[in-house]
């Protein structure tokens, strides 16, 4: 079970990676998209999809938005509620220097890293094939896959949930 989370979430990763998403730029707005999407296939939110809003970032000048999604458990009757949050922003990529194209590609990325001088463990972790790496996955792309993956399992199981998700 755990092992098909785990693959779960990298592909997540992976794909949210794949969507540029600099602070300050309209490209925000696409890895909010892709993530509503995800939601919107979701069968909790086919059957409940007042639950699920696209937001807007209130006197935004670009136009963001976040993703609000509810899952009511259906166990007891709890008012308890986890709200889980995470953010899909994220720094520029000027400092990969002449490979920024692939700052955002985490499997061609771990090739091209090879042409720039890193640190040795640094080195050392891109040799293991343990890690990815790519801009965004540790702040936090995989965090937020991790969250998805987490409220798709829940909703799930909602008449084994007590209390509610957000």
């Amino acid at each position: 079970m755990y092992k098909n989370l785990a693959e779960r979430i990298k592909k997540l990763t992976i794909e949210l990676t794949e969507i540029p998403s600099i602070v300050g730029t309209k490209e925000e707005i696409n890895v909010v998209t892709r993530i509503y999407e995800k939601f919107t296939d979701m069968k909790y939110f086919k059957d409940h999809p007042n639950n699920l809003k696209l937001v807007d970032v209130i006197s935004d000048n670009l136009n963001r938005k976040s993703v609000l999604a509810v899952v009511k458990g259906q166990k007891g009757n709890s008012n308890k509620t986890v709200v889980l949050i995470g953010h899909t922003d994220t720094v520029g990529i000027s400092d990969y220097g002449h490979i920024k194209e692939y700052a955002t590609k985490p499997l061609e990325l771990k090739d091209k890293l090879r042409e720039l001088s890193i640190p040795e463990d640094a080195l050392k972790d891109l040799e293991s094939g343990e890690y990815l790496f790519g801009r965004g996955i540790f702040d936090m792309k995989c965090g937020t896959a991790t969250l998805i993956t987490i409220v798709e399992e829940l909703s799930n199981k909602v008449e084994d949930l007590e209390g509610n998700i957000v």
